[in-house]
C-alpha cells in the first residue's frame, strides 16, 4: 500500500480504522487494492486480535485457500472475501466467528463448502444478518441445513451454488429476511407457502429453479416486494390476480414459465413498476388496456405467447417506455399511430404477428416487423434507426432512395424468405 509508510502512525494509513484510543486496529478495508499471492496461516494479518471489520474483496489471492487463520478473529463482526479468487474448501475455523453479522464469500468460483462445515456455520453464526455465498460450490450441502439459519438474517444470496434437492419452505418465512436470491440452482426444488405467509421481503429472485404447480395466491401477501424474479421456474396455471397487491414492485419477471389464461388486469395497480417481462409463456387473450396506467414502465416484453387482438391505443401514453416487444403472438390490425408519441422508445419488436398497416417513427434504434401482413410502399424509418427488419411482408413499389441517407443503419432486411 503506497500510503503505508514506516514511522507514520498506522491509524492514519488508508483503509485502516483504529479504536477511539488510537491503540488497536479494529477495521481493515483493502478491497480492490491489487493484492496478490497467498495468505499463509502465520501471516501477520492474523495478529490483529481486536479486528472487528475486514474487507479483502476484489483482489487476487489465487491459488490461495481461505486460511484457517481467519478463525482467530474472535471479535470479528464483518468479513468480506468476495471475488478475490480464493480456492479450496471453506475451513471449519470460520464457524468459530460467533460474533459475525456479515459474511461474504461470493464470486470465489473455485471455493466449495462441505456439508459438515455448512452445518457448523448455521449452528454457530447465530448473529448473522447477511450471508452471501454466490457461486461458491455447495452441491454436497443439503438444503435442509438451511432450516436453522439465523432468524436475524436480512439478506441471503446463494446464486449458482449447485444446490440440489428439496428447499424447505420455512426459508421464505424468516422473520427479518429482506433479500433472498437463489437464482441459477437448477436442481433445487421449491414450494412457496400457501397460507399464513407474510414476510418483510423486498427482493425475491429464484430464477432457474424448479417449482411445483401454480404460483400461489399467497405471493400477494409480500406487500414490501420491490423486485420479483421467477424466470424459468416451471410454474403453470394462471398468473394470480393477487400480484396486483404488490404495489411497491418496480421489477417483475415471470418469463419462460407455463403461465396460461389472460394477463390479469390487476397488474395495473403496480404504479411504480418499470420492468415487466411475461415472455415465453402460454398467455392468451388481449393486452389489458388498463396497463397503460403504468406510467413508470420502461421495459415491456410479451414475446412468444398466444396473445391476440390489437395494441391498445392508450399504450401511446406510456411515455417512459424504451423497450417494447410483442413478437411471436397473434396480434392483428394497425400498429397504432399513438406509439409515435413515445419519444423514449428505441427498441420495438412486433415480428411474427398479423399487423396490416402503419409504421411508428420517432427515435427508434431497433425496429423488427418481420412476418406480418404489412402492405403498400416501404416507409423510411427515422434517422436514428440502426436495425430495420421488415422481411416477409406484402410491400410493393421501389425502395426509396432516401433510405441510403440513414447514416446509423447497420442492418437492413427487406427479403422474402
Amino acid at each position: 500500500m503506497e500510503s503505508w509508510e514506516e514511522g507514520i502512525d498506522c491509524c492514519s494509513w488508508a483503509g485502516v480504522t483504529c479504536d477511539r484510543m488510537g491503540r488497536d486496529v479494529i477495521g481493515l478495508d483493502l478491497s480492490d487494492s491489487g493484492l496478490q499471492g497467498t495468505i499463509p496461516s502465520n501471516s501477520s494479518l492474523f495478529h490483529l486480535s481486536h479486528l472487528q471489520w475486514l474487507n479483502l474483496s476484489f483482489n487476487n489471492f489465487s491459488p490461495s485457500p481461505i486460511s484457517s487463520g481467519f478463525g482467530q478473529f474472535g471479535k470479528l463482526k464483518y468479513l468480506n472475501l468476495s471475488r478475490s479468487q480464493f480456492s479450496g474448501q471453506v475451513p471449519l475455523e470460520l464457524s468459530y466467528l460467533s460474533k459475525l453479522t456479515s459474511l461474504d464469500l461470493s464470486g470465489n468460483t473455485e471455493v466449495s463448502i462441505g456439508k459438515s462445515v455448512m452445518d457448523r456455520l448455521v449452528q454457530n453464526l447465530t448473529k448473522l444478518r447477511e450471508l452471501h455465498l454466490d457461486k461458491v460450490k455447495m452441491s454436497t450441502v443439503l438444503p435442509s441445513s438451511l432450516m436453522n439459519l439465523s432468524s436475524s438474517l436480512t439478506s441471503l444470496t446463494l446464486f449458482g451454488c449447485g444446490l440440489q434437492g428439496r428447499l424447505p419452505d420455512n426459508i421464505f418465512r424468516l422473520p427479518n429476511l429482506r433479500v433472498l436470491t437463489l437464482n441459477g440452482n437448477s436442481k433445487l426444488i421449491g414450494v412457496f407457502p400457501t397460507a399464513n405467509w407474510s414476510s418483510p421481503l423486498r427482493v425475491l429472485g429464484i430464477c432457474h429453479m424448479h417449482f411445483l404447480g401454480e404460483l400461489p395466491k399467497s405471493i400477494g401477501n409480500l406487500r414490501y416486494l420491490t423486485h420479483l424474479g421467477l424466470v424459468n421456474c416451471n410454474f403453470n396455471g394462471p398468473i394470480p390476480a393477487s400480484l396486483g397487491n404488490l404495489t411497491q414492485l418496480t421489477f417483475l419477471d415471470l418469463s419462460f414459465n407455463n403461465f396460461r389464461d389472460e394477463i390479469p388486469s390487476s397488474l395495473s395497480n403496480l404504479k411504480v413498476l418499470s420492468f415487466l417481462n411475461l415472455k415465453s409463456n402460454n398467455l392468451r387473450g388481449k393486452l389489458p388496456p388498463s396497463l397503460s396506467s403504468l406510467k413508470a414502465l420502461s421495459y415491456m416484453d410479451f414475446q412468444s405467447n398466444n396473445l391476440s387482438g390489437t395494441i391498445p391505443v392508450s399504450f401511446g401514453g406510456l411515455t417512459k417506455v424504451m423497450y417494447f416487444c410483442l413478437s411471436s403472438n397473434n396480434f392483428t390490425g394497425q400498429i397504432p399511430s399513438s406509439l409515435s408519441k413515445l419519444e423514449d422508445l428505441t427498441y420495438l419488436d412486433l415480428a411474427n404477428n398479423n399487423f396490416v398497416e402503419s409504421l411508428p417513427r420517432k427515435n427508434l434504434v431497433y425496429l423488427n416487423l418481420h412476418a406480418n401482413m404489412l402492405q403498400g410502399r416501404l416507409l423510411v424509418p427515422p434517422p436514428s434507426i440502426g436495425v430495420f427488419v421488415i422481411s416477409n411482408n406484402y410491400l410493393i413499389g421501389e425502395i426509396p432512395s432516401s433510405i441510403c441517407n440513414l447514416s446509423s443503419l447497420q442492418v437492413l432486411d427487406l427479403s422474402l424468405q
